[in-house]
């Protein structure tokens, strides 16, 4: 390989020898590959043409952003849609005819252009003439229309009412057209799902779209999922099928899919606190729920691994725009600080009540979700890497953009492009540690710019003693039937107030914006 220019990497890796395909028109290339990109850069495939007195004509434009029709003889290096294949390896077969097919002096060259990146592997290179009849699946998703694109990998019975699109792409690696080109579906489980569509036609080397909206009603249990592409001449072959699972359950949700994926294809990663420079404390994994209907969520959990106990985590719920602008002060909810353990990391995952126990520690209270989409994040904090905190990372199923994500202190949002194993535990909302307290009342503005009215329904003696999140004793007063706080004194953030009366204690969040 050699390295051209100081801030676009250029390097690439070339054929010493040229292969003559004077006797093939119809020619791919074939190679295993395993490819992470940092941003928006690609590698490429550069056929080259010997005039067969020692020179060759290579291409000067390689810009990520490059246009066939300007460079015939520049191919993406993964089929369309796949920017980060998640098998490692990753079969890759490339159609080389338009420009080699037929050539006597043939060059390949693998190049790499961009301003950053990871990796990129290839092995097992081979040079094929290309078969007439070769319908390839390339993709296959389930997700509910208003998810934006989210395969959540389990879904609670609760959220999954919906109308669902079933769909794929279809690549037509034959050097023939094909006809009637069908996609089947079908899943078994606690109920079944079938669905098809096909089209007339798929011209050679072009890709078609399936997309195939079905109101679906499931009931708890896993649902697994085979995908079969087809036409006339092609009906049967490893590259025609894909697999797709997902579970329904009772109260879990979540976007990743390990322990319900193939476990054949089941790609895994990690990030944490130890992943990025300057990123060893403060450093966001968060993930996007979307709730079609109200419900409660009582606990975060996550999978973590290489990790060490002390590593100190909060987890917070935000709606989207204060995620984005790192407004963790404006969450709906925010954890206590969990501290991980030895038995946590023996069992490979934590989890911590979604607001935390309210003080002094006697008790766990759940957050009501409307409607809405939510950002679940967890901030992680190793002491400057003295205890390390990983979260795992399921590369399995590629995510739409800005579903998963990474936050860095000082820095900005990043998408993630997988889904992080942050699970939500629903369910009803938890009364450990509050005793019934029969008083009517009312709190509002709630969340509220400063000041919070509290109104009862009778004249008994109430008192009301509020703390910040950390616990800290704010104020401590005795009211009667109404009461008015001013909370521009204390700033913005969450603050609790435990609600005391004759009839027991009660303990509510108050959020100031």
């Amino acid at each position: 390989g050699e390295t051209g220019g100081s801030e676009v990497e250029d390097s690439w890796l070339t054929m010493a020898n040229p292969v003559d395909l004077s006797d093939y028109e119809n020619v791919v290339i074939e190679f295993e590959t395993y490819y992470r990109s940092y941003n928006y850069e690609k590698p490429f495939i550069v056929v080259g043409i010997g005039d067969g007195q020692g020179n060759v004509e290579w291409p000067t434009d390689l810009n990520p952003d490059y246009d066939e029709s300007t460079n015939p003889n520049v191919f993406a290096a993964l089929p369309p849609g796949i920017e980060n294949p998640t098998a490692n390896p990753y079969k890759a077969q490339i159609n080389i005819s338009s420009v080699a097919g037929g050539q006597s002096e043939v060059y390949i060259r693998f190049n790499w252009t961009g301003t950053w990146g990871y990796a990129w592997f290839v092995d097992d290179f081979k040079i094929l003439e290309q078969v007439d009849n070769d319908i390839v699946a390339d993709y296959a998703w389930i997700f509910e229309e208003n998810s934006g694109g989210i395969e959540y990998g389990r879904t609670p019975l609760s959220q999954s009412a919906g109308v669902y699109e079933i769909g794929g792409t279809v690549f037509n690696f034959g050097s023939v057209d094909q006809t009637n080109v069908k996609l089947d579906v079908n899943f078994s489980g606690p109920t079944t799902i079938s669905v098809a569509d096909s089209i007339a036609i798929l011209e050679n080397d072009s890709a078609h779209t399936f997309s195939i909206q079905s109101a679906l009603e499931f009931e708890v249990g896993l649902y697994e999922g085979i995908y079969n592409y087809s036409s006339d001449a092609d009906n049967f072959g490893e590259n025609n099928t894909l697999k797709r699972n997902f579970e329904i359950t009772e109260d879990v949700y979540s976007m990743d899919g390990i322990g319900v994926h193939p476990e054949d294809e089941l790609v895994l990663s990690s990030l944490g606190t130890a992943s990025f420079a300057d990123a060893s404390d403060g450093f966001v994994c968060a993930n996007e729920y979307l709730f079609s209907s109200r419900d409660t969520i009582k606990s975060i959990t996550a999978l973590i691994t290489s990790t060490s106990p002390n590593a100190e985590v909060i987890a917070y719920v935000l709606d989207s725009v204060s995620y984005f602008t790192g407004d963790f002060g404006n969450a709906l909810s925010m954890s206590d600080l969990y501290t991980v353990t030895e038995e946590d990391t023996a069992n490979g995952f934590i989890e911590i009540p979604v607001i935390g126990s309210p003080w002094p520690g006697d008790g766990t209270e759940s957050l009501i979700v409307e409607p809405g989409q939510y950002y679940v994040a967890l901030e992680m904090n190793s002491a400057g890497n003295t205890y390390d905190i990983r979260i795992l990372d399921d590369n399995t199923v590629g995510q739409p953009f800005w579903s998963s994500t990474i936050f860095i202190p000082g820095a900005q949002v990043y998408t993630n492009g997988n889904a992080f194993a942050i699970r939500l535990n629903l369910g009803s909302e938890s009364t450990v540690g509050i005793s019934e307290n029969s008083n009517e009342y009312s709190i509002f503005p709630n969340p509220s710019s400063g000041l919070v009215f509290f109104n009862f329904d009778n004249s008994d003696e109430i008192t009301l003693i509020i703390r910040d999140i950390a616990g800290k004793l704010i104020s401590n007063q005795t009211v009667y039937s109404n009461a008015e706080v001013d909370f521009n004194n204390y700033g913005k953030g969450i603050y609790l107030v435990d609600v005391i009366s004759s009839k027991g204690t009660k303990t509510e969040k108050i959020v100031i914006r």
